[in-house]
């Protein structure tokens, strides 16, 4: 069976971890290299070396590794643009974590690049390759609960990157690093499962966010209004949420509201409950993981179009940033898209 054979750029986003040792064990692809830019270098290394792949100590090296064919990268937001250009004109497939930039502007010039070169660009949102939500998309396409009118969502409420034990997330505190904080981290997750659900686009978007919780130097919570073209209403709070001491570590949750019925999504993850010295939710199963990496892979070995694509992931990053904007001005702010 043919395999992708895939590098990683960067440990310093926390989701390294979990996409590495799904590409290392995937049915389609092969973990070769892994480069140590940006935060956690060490832990890069020791990666590498679990799963016998090259460690390279910048990305340039990395890129020139003819054994390379495509790359996730999960350097700090702020590099993404850099990184992702030169992983295009070395002919290298990518697969880009969220946000796909800073800007606009560099959003336009990593997705230029790509198309250039010939490269396929994906980014990784996670909600749609959840089972329930999948589901959900299944009974609204097939009219079971009539028209869609409403959705609350809480996608995706985490605990704060720098409670994770033995990584240095202290970027996501930098908004020159990061773009922003809680909801500018978790929010484009939510935002494109929005778009995927109503098969439609916002027109107007008000919100409010701030520093309400652990006194960042960035906001750590969100929540915005908005309005769909096809008269859609969506609530969407995205951010670090939970406490340390908190059961759930990613919680994710949907209620759709249609003409003939609801739906009530209350985890879009498989998980059980260990009751010790606290409670804690374990998730037995993350398919949304596996189902990026696979049909990234699928769309590149057979030539086939991603599912969610530098465009969508552009859209996406307009909608944030205008939330932002609405919450600043606190005033609803227009979209164009």
């Amino acid at each position: 069976m043919m395999k992708l054979k895939v590098g990683i750029i960067s440990y310093a986003h926390p989701h390294a971890l979990r996409f590495a040792s799904t590409m290392a064990g995937g049915r389609h692809t092969r973990l070769v290299a892994i480069s140590g830019d940006g935060s956690n270098s060490d832990v890069a290394m020791a990666e590498a070396k679990k799963y016998g792949a090259r460690f390279y100590r910048s990305y340039e090296k990395l890129l020139r590794d003819e054994n390379v064919d495509a790359v996730y990268i999960a350097i700090e937001t702020y590099r993404h643009r850099e990184v992702a250009i030169r992983a295009a004109e070395e002919g290298k497939h990518i697969l880009l974590e969220k946000p796909i930039a800073l800007t606009l502007e560099d959003a336009d010039e990593v997705i230029k690049a790509a198309r250039k070169a010939g490269v396929k660009l994906m980014l990784p949102f996670n909600p749609r390759f959840t089972e329930p939500v999948r589901k959900a998309k299944e009974m609204l396409d097939g009219g079971e609960i009539g028209l869609l009118e409403y959705i609350h969502a809480i996608s995706e409420n985490v605990k704060p990157p720098i409670f994770l034990q033995g990584l240095d997330m202290s970027w996501f505190l930098d908004a020159r690093k990061s773009g922003g904080g809680g909801f500018m981290d978790t929010a484009p997750h939510g935002v494109d499962s929005l778009l995927w659900l109503t098969g439609n686009v916002p027109k107007k978007v008000y919100a409010d966010i701030g520093a309400k919780i652990y006194g960042f130097p960035v906001d750590d919570i969100g929540t915005a209004v908005l309005e769909f073209k096809n008269g859609v209403v969506a609530v969407l709070t995205a951010g670090w949420g939970n406490p340390k001491g908190y059961s759930y570590g990613l919680e994710i949750k949907y209620y759709l509201v249609g003409s003939e019925g609801f739906l009530d999504v209350r985890t879009a993850y498989p998980d059980f409950t260990v009751y010790q010295d606290r409670a804690e939710k374990v998730y037995w199963d993350r398919p949304d993981v596996r189902g990026i990496v696979e049909s990234f892979a699928r769309a590149v070995l057979k030539d086939e179009p991603v599912p969610i694509t530098g465009e969508d992931a552009k859209k996406n990053l307009a909608i944030i940033l205008a939330a932002y904007r609405a919450s600043k001005e606190k005033r609803a702010v227009k979209l164009k898209l």
